[in-house]
């Protein structure tokens, strides 16, 4: 249920403050934001009761505090009914899309357009969850980006096809919704893809204290196929929580599906010329690039092949899977969250 304050009746027409809907989706936006996207009804309000109390004040004793109290809240309020909002800003950039169009819908200056009570409480923001969404991941991407950077490359690699394999399965993680949402979130251009750019805007508008270098770093471990761009399946596979999905029973079915895919001539182990494969000239940014594609197919099979004998069984790619050179939980990262933000996804 809404505050008790959370509503107010102007001619009639019930309408939900904006206050209580911004508490509960991200707390962190009242006070700073809300001055600049308060109801309007509930500026009315608020401003007919300080008009009224210099009217008709209880005691003379409290004229002078009711004056100064109603001069300090007649100045926002004047500012609430007039200027415009700015959906742009950085503050409002972590909502939810459907608290965004909740809080357009009640922000109408004109009563009429604005939803009732009754109405308001049938949007798909409350109706659908019936609480108030978590800041995506709760505030761990860049300790996700940060963790997959120390996978191997052919551990990176394998990870982005097991990721391909369980989308076509219909296998995503359970939080899958809440990664396409993020992914949706960033690509801003709605190109299917995000860029160096996007990425950048993204981390940046949810709080995200990262520098221009250290985007780069993070955008080319995602960036796989190194083509400029990260798609979905890569980047989902640097958000996953690899450690989880292992332990389910299908785990099992999805390597071998990739060390099958990996191994072109079906002889049960994958040697140099097949990791070249999945290297294409693309991957490099030189155009005569052979010698380079093969010194980093060299370096894949050595990341894998513990006997040394120039080739990687499927018992080494499970342990290549498994092993990890660096700590896999994300509290050994820094989250690099902005005070404001580290509050909330605590």
């Amino acid at each position: 249920m809404l505050a008790a304050d959370s509503a107010s009746c102007v001619n009639g027409r019930w309408c939900i403050s904006v206050r209580a809907l911004l508490l509960r989706e991200y707390p962190w936006l009242w006070p700073p934001v809300l001055p600049s996207c308060w109801l309007q009804a509930e500026a009315l309000t608020q401003s007919e009761a300080c008009r009224s109390e210099l009217q008709t004040p209880s005691s003379s004793s409290c004229v002078a505090c009711n004056k100064i109290r109603c001069n300090v809240l007649l100045h926002p309020l004047q500012a609430i009914l007039s200027s415009e909002i700015d959906w742009q800003s950085p503050e409002l950039q972590p909502l939810s899309p459907a608290a965004r169009d909740l809080l357009e819908r009640l922000l109408q200056r004109n009563p009429v357009m604005r939803p009732s009570a009754a109405e308001a409480l049938e949007h798909p923001w409350l109706v659908e969850k019936g609480a108030a969404t978590e800041m995506p991941l709760k505030g761990s991407v860049v300790q996700r980006l940060q963790r997959f950077a120390t996978y191997t490359h052919l551990k990176q690699v394998v990870l982005r096809m097991i990721t391909e394999d369980m989308r076509q399965r219909g296998k995503t993680p359970s939080f899958s919704t809440a990664l396409q949402e993020l992914f949706a979130a960033y690509d801003k251009d709605k190109s299917g893809t995000i860029s160096f750019e996007e990425l950048a805007e993204g981390l940046r508008g949810q709080g995200y204290v990262v520098n221009e270098s250290e985007i780069r770093q993070l955008m080319e471990k995602m960036d796989m196929d190194h083509d400029g761009n990260v798609g979905g399946d890569e980047f989902l596979a640097t958000l996953i929580d690899w450690g989880e999905v292992m332990q389910e029973q299908e785990w099992q079915s999805y390597v071998d599906q990739v060390f099958s895919r990996m191994d072109l001539d079906g002889d049960g182990y994958i040697d140099l010329d097949e990791l070249l494969s999945e290297l294409p000239s693309a991957y490099f940014n030189e155009p005569d690039c052979e010698d380079e594609r093969i010194a980093e197919a060299k370096r894949m099979l050595r990341e894998a092949d513990e006997n040394g004998d120039g080739r990687i069984s499927k018992q080494e790619f499970y342990n290549l899977l498994r092993d990890n050179v660096a700590p896999d939980s994300l509290s050994m990262y820094d989250d690099r969250l902005s005070r404001s933000m580290a509050a909330i996804a605590a």
